[in-house]
């Protein structure tokens, strides 16, 4: 019922436009995590009465860094419909060559969502034949800290200096993880031609 509930949703936002295919790769790429959303629902009043607390408990943040995107508006859509599906809030951050993932959420969600990038298609390759991404880099995986601030919404970005940049991480409480990841970045786009 569940699935078949999430599949009508999303036909309601194809109307009046040819949807079977998206429908099939939808259900395809979220199958796997409307079963396991459904299971948790069934499963909570089990886990709740328990009271046990593991490692994954609270809000995880993810990191990762994008060598390049060919096919910008489609990638960018796909990444906010991943990140609205998978209710993860943060970033999508651009300044120059350097393309950031920023994400906050569950950390069985921002796992799925790491599946979801490595499996789909999400670019194109120099031919333009649909791809999956294989130019990622998990930058860091950590738990979110007290320091942290933790983003209501997932939003894409644009930063015309590296100041810019820098600033959304302070906000955020990130800059230990700004220091640490972002300049050997520069350095390697530097040192690329890039």
């Amino acid at each position: 019922m569940d699935v078949k509930d999430k599949l009508l949703e999303q036909a309601k936002k194809h109307l009046s436009e040819p949807m079977v295919h998206d429908l099939i790769l939808w259900i395809q790429q979220h199958l796997k995590y409307v079963i396991k959303q459904s299971a948790t629902v069934c499963n909570e009043k089990a886990t709740l009465s328990k009271g046990t607390s593991t490692e994954d408990d609270g809000i995880w943040m993810l990191l990762l860094h994008l060598d390049h995107m060919r096919a910008k508006a489609r990638y960018v859509k796909t990444v906010e419909k991943w990140a609205s599906d998978l209710r993860l809030t943060g970033r999508l951050m651009f300044r120059g060559k350097i393309i950031l993932i920023l994400l906050q959420g569950d950390r069985s969600n921002i796992k799925e969502y790491l599946i979801l990038q490595k499996t789909s298609k999400v670019d194109v390759d120099s031919s333009g034949k649909k791809c999956k991404e294989k130019m990622i880099s998990v930058l860091c995986e950590t738990k979110v800290q007290s320091q942290h601030k933790r983003f209501q919404t997932f939003e894409v970005e644009e930063y015309s200096t590296l100041d810019e940049l820098q600033k959304e991480f302070e906000a955020a409480g990130l800059t230990t993880i700004f220091s640490e990841f972002v300049p050997p970045l520069l350095k390697l786009k530097e040192n690329s031609g890039l």
